[in-house]
């Protein structure tokens, strides 16, 4: 893959994720928000560490050292294994009880301690080591606990008890050793018994008797001076503050996993769907591409859509589009109609910013605003100096009439339009304030009789209309007009809507005359704006 793919992948990327922005965050603000109050109301957790020193006896004395009985080198994972050995937990649980940390710190830690016999696993005590090749080093004991001093005790215990559990390891095996001689010794009293006086046997069992009273007392003195490989390190440190809960950082991290996660959601449902992301993405559905319009800035769109139509992008890709629209829909096109498949690509912004641009060529242009549901033109447009125009076939005397859609609609004799002196060969007919209830006076079945009546004063009359697959009046006021451009949003519209559109536009005899690919990322805009004029039809 090329270097320009890669960065028009990217910015594929960051597009999709800026227009779901605003549910990334705020999927993030709740989760953080939420994780740092739960964890605000649990109860704090104390820590105290100790440590045992891993050692070989040996003083550099061979005296000593012969009547001293070490334990063999403990293998790694030994102190794990040896804290959820019963006889352990036993000697931690008692060493507690008998401390005197409080009777709920207390039972806390025996259910700890018996979860841990059952499962092998335990949160309150944890061991690292530090040990070399030889198994020599320190063991880190890390205690757990809801009071300072539950937790310090609990470190201390549970040091006492792996040092007294080493130490049982090492003279378990003197131990042995001794009692193997003391049942020799009652084997060869019974044998004595039974021997006659100053026999060869009898001398010969006392013999063997003398040298094993020798190796008892010998095995005696070593079971006294045993030991395991483990001592004392430090001593519990005493906490000051509680580790746990982190409220600040449980609620950050919590965060950061949701962005990660709301972000990488937003992708792969992006990629499921199927978006339109390029004039290519088009080419397969057999729609011309009348035009790219540019994603704008904030400083841009800071200025006003119809002031950031008269210059730079917008201005440039508007004229393109309109050459394309005259070329394909051809003569006597006199009403279009400019749709979406869905809310929010921008329909509205192409419909007042190509009424602006034709009117700047010398067009005379009438902009029906028929989105009632979801009405934008008056807000696009100064309202505050307009004058009211009579509509064809109105009558001259307007005082009771209401430049709007609806009153047009029940009252043609007294269809009127907005007229702004400051912009010249433009007409607007808002939507009004009615919402659904005029939403359906565009059944009437003499509309398309009214829409060219008001269209026989005007080069053209451009049709703000709601999203096509969303209301059926849409699909009735479509039929009525001489073709339709349909707006795709960059990014966000997918093949399932537009092969929806295509659909039921063949179905009802709705002329698509092509696309306007709008909101388009710099990076994604070719080099030629234009509609590629191999595909009309021939004249």
């Amino acid at each position: 893959m090329t270097k320009a793919n890669d960065d028009i992948n990217l910015l594929q990327v960051f597009s999709t994720l800026r227009r779901s922005l605003l549910p990334i965050l705020g999927a993030t603000l709740l989760v953080g928000a939420g994780t740092y109050l739960v964890s605000r109301a649990q109860p704090p957790v104390y820590e105290s560490r100790s440590s045992i020193i891993s050692l070989f006896s040996n003083v550099g004395n061979q005296v000593v050292n012969n009547t001293l009985v070490t334990a063999p080198p403990l293998p790694q994972g030994a102190l794990d294994e040896a804290l959820r050995s019963s006889a352990v937990t036993k000697d931690i649980m008692q060493s507690v009880n008998n401390a005197g940390v409080g009777t709920e710190q207390t039972e806390a830690i025996r259910k700890e301690l018996q979860n841990s016999l059952a499962t092998g696993k335990t949160s309150m005590i944890s061991v690292n080591s530090r040990l070399d090749t030889q198994q020599r080093g320190v063991y880190e004991i890390i205690a757990h606990a809801g009071t300072p001093r539950a937790a310090r005790e609990l470190a201390g215990a549970t040091v006492n008890a792996l040092l007294a559990w080493d130490g049982a390891r090492a003279q378990r095996g003197v131990t042995n050793a001794r009692k193997n001689i003391e049942a020799q010794l009652r084997s060869l009293d019974a044998r004595l018994s039974t021997a006659p006086a100053g026999s060869p046997d009898a001398l010969s069992l006392s013999a063997a008797r003398g040298l094993l009273l020798q190796n008892l007392s010998q095995v005696a003195v070593l079971e006294q001076t045993s030991s395991g490989t483990l001592s004392q390190g430090a001593d519990p440190s005493d906490p000051i503050a509680p580790v746990a809960p982190r409220p600040t950082r449980n609620a950050a991290l919590a965060a950061l996993l949701t962005l990660f996660a709301a972000s990488g959601l937003t992708l792969l449902l992006s990629s499921l769907r199927g978006r339109v992301n390029n004039t290519a993405d088009l080419m397969p559905l057999g729609l011309p591409v009348l035009g790219q319009l540019p994603l704008l800035s904030r400083r841009e769109l800071g200025i006003g859509i119809l002031r950031a139509g008269r210059s730079g992008r917008l201005y440039d890709s508007l004229g393109f589009l309109r050459i394309n629209i005259k070329s394909v829909a051809g003569d006597p096109v006199r009403i279009l109609a400019i749709t979406s498949s869905r809310p929010g690509a921008g329909k509205s912004s192409v419909v007042a910013t190509l009424s602006a641009s034709f009117a700047e060529e010398g067009k005379k242009v009438l902009l029906i605003d028929a989105d009632m549901h979801r009405p934008t033109q008056h807000r696009l447009w100064n309202m505050s100096s307009t004058v009211t125009v009579p509509l064809p076939g109105a009558q001259e005397d307007l005082s009771s009439a209401q430049a709007t859609l609806p009153f047009a609609l029940q009252h043609p004799e007294l269809a009127c339009a907005l007229h702004d002196p400051t912009q010249p060969n433009i007409d607007l007919l808002p939507a009004g304030q009615l919402g659904r209830q005029g939403q359906q006076l565009l059944n009437r079945p003499d509309l398309a009789e009214l829409l060219h009546r008001w269209a026989s004063a005007y080069d053209l009359v451009l049709i703000d209309t709601p999203p096509i697959l969303a209301l059926a009046d849409t699909l009735r006021l479509t039929m009525s007009t001489d073709g339709v451009v349909l707006v795709v949003e960059s990014g966000e519209t997918s093949f399932d809507e537009l092969e929806r559109v295509q659909q039921i536009s063949q179905q009802n005899g709705v002329k698509l005359l092509g696309t306007v690919l709008n909101k388009m990322p710099r990076s994604e805009q070719s080099y030629y704006y234009g509609y590629n004029y191999a595909e009309l039809p021939q004249k």
